[in-house]
């Protein structure tokens, strides 16, 4: 599998309703592995390229929960999913949040815009 970024994230739980962190891989394939650390398998894993609707910035996010001690706003960004599902994250920093996603996103529409 290879990988165009990787690293720790937080990501919301809906379920708890609280923020843990959790090891993300985006793949070559454009495939978001998310798993709860480097050494295991993935607990959810998102093919971008037909699953991810849009990527949303904290700024955006009109209904953020609470964020943990640290947390900013500017790093933080969902990622919609169908059916009204989502994947909120949050980085350390503003320069880390959306832009791997966003560029992984944008390279997803872009061979598609192609295929048609």
């Amino acid at each position: 599998m290879l990988q165009i970024h990787h690293g720790f994230l937080t990501q919301f739980s809906t379920l708890f309703k609280q923020w843990k962190e959790r090891y993300l891989v985006l793949t070559v394939e454009g495939s978001l592995r998310v798993c709860r650390d480097a050494e295991s398998p993935p607990d959810q894993v998102v093919a971008l390229q037909w699953n991810c609707e849009a990527i949303v910035e904290g700024r955006e996010i009109l209904d953020l929960p609470r964020l943990p001690p640290g947390g900013r706003r500017d790093c933080c960004f969902a990622l919609i999913l169908p059916q009204e599902k989502f994947l909120l994250l949050l980085a350390d920093s503003p320069e880390d949040s959306a832009d791997a996603f966003k560029t992984s996103l944008f390279k997803k529409k872009s061979k598609s815009n192609k295929s048609m």
